[in-house]
């Protein structure tokens, strides 16, 4: 009970702490957006004592990349996962245990009305993996679907940036306390239209233009103390949109999409193929001032073939993230996974639960420190139960690729 009492007070102060503003990014609705973030990152443990038999090492290689594109007709998703890692334990007779996975998603959706309602769907998964208990990979997991849905997901991240913006350049008094809520907006416009000014004017020299068109934006609106931003706030406009710094907003997302239809598994991770899925998703994202965001995916599939060894799997990816300053961010999730066998054999569950804390270096370097907590329970359809909770805590350097 006093674990939940503090919990439950954790989050109130951090909910109390984001700015109080009149403006929410759930109020920006702008269909055209992109949104792109991706991070590579490795981590080495060697051992070398001298009362044990070998020197041990562990070393792990993450790969994360999320994409979506939206514009009135459609929308394009797509995320790709993948880690590896190769370990020696201590002992003489110690092999080397190797393991890595990887999947890819890529989903579009067409809107039928042109606005944020009803739309149809056709998507594609890719899996990939070798198991630490087997001495090569399995067969290629490959699976395509079609089906129709409703909603719609908001970039909201460049009104995110337009309060990140106003929030320093008040410190250096360059715009007025009071900045307006129509301000903020058509400030958050103009910073949306990032690509735009790069395909217009070319990636050398759009800031310019781009940062020209911003102070115009605030002049406009009555939000500048004198009138011009002066160096100072091209400085700071560079420093907080510079996509050559690691740092940078987090991607802001809100809104929910729900989807249903039919799939086909062209191939398992056995190799067989043939199996018809009917599959369900729900998506919902919910930002808490500009410095927290909340992400819920759940998605569900019944395989349809009576002589599959899986009968229903549903995963459930539930993230946190707080931006506690400009350098340091605090990201925690939660993946579950239940697998359900047709005929023999154990359903297996699966349990991740990740925090960690993300330092932001220089030249699109983070320095990430991760507690992380998993389980199996159950042998079977290509998971290796494990003996209660494995426990993982690991620093590494990430590279931010976009």
């Amino acid at each position: 009970m006093n674990n939940i009492k503090l919990s439950i007070t954790t989050i109130s102060i951090l909910f109390l702490t984001n700015p109080v503003s009149a403006i929410e990014l759930t109020d920006y609705k702008v269909i055209e957006g992109t949104y792109s973030d991706a991070y590579l990152d490795g981590s080495l443990t060697v051992n070398d004592d001298s009362d044990k038999e070998q020197t041990s090492y562990n070393a792990v290689v993450k790969a994360d990349l999320e994409s979506v594109h939206t514009t009135a007709p459609y929308t394009l998703n797509y995320s790709i996962k993948g880690e590896g890692s190769t370990a020696r334990g201590s002992d003489a007779n110690a092999s080397k245990d190797t393991k890595y996975s990887t999947e890819a998603d890529i989903q579009v959706n067409k809107y039928l009305k042109n606005d944020d309602t009803y739309f149809v769907y056709g998507n594609s998964k890719l899996g990939y993996k070798k198991l630490s208990t087997t001495s090569s990979a399995s067969d290629p997991y490959v699976e395509v679907g079609v089906g129709a849905g409703y909603g719609r997901m908001y970039i909201a991240t460049p009104l995110a940036s337009a309060m990140r913006i106003a929030e320093d350049l008040k410190e250096y008094k360059i715009i007025k306390p009071d900045v307006s809520d129509k301000a903020l907006m058509a400030l958050a416009k103009i910073i949306g239209l990032q690509d735009e000014y790069v395909s217009k004017y070319g990636s050398n020299e759009y800031t310019q233009y781009w940062y020209s068109d911003m102070e115009k934006a605030l002049k406009e609106n009555d939000a500048l103390v004198g009138d011009t931003l002066s160096a100072t706030g091209v400085v700071r406009l560079n420093e907080i949109l510079s996509t050559n710094d690691a740092r940078g907003v987090l991607a802001r997302l809100h809104g929910w999409t729900v989807q249903a239809g039919a799939g086909q598994i062209l191939s398992d991770y056995n190799g067989d193929s043939g199996d018809t899925t009917v599959n369900a998703k729900f998506d919902y994202a919910l930002p808490f001032g500009y410095t927290s965001q909340l992400r819920e995916t759940l998605t569900t599939a019944k395989v349809l073939d009576s002589d599959s060894d899986l009968d229903y799997k549903m995963k459930n990816d539930l993230s946190y993230t707080y931006e506690m300053s400009d350098k340091v961010d605090w990201i925690n999730s939660w993946d579950f996974e239940f697998s359900k066998a047709n005929n023999s054999g154990d359903d297996v569950t699966t349990n991740t639960l990740g925090t960690t804390f993300r330092y932001y270096l220089a030249n699109q370097l983070t320095f990430d420190t991760t507690l992380s907590l998993s389980n199996v329970d159950g042998n079977n359809l290509g998971f290796a139960e494990t003996k209660g909770w494995n426990t993982t805590l690991t620093s590494s350097l990430s590279y931010r690729l976009k």
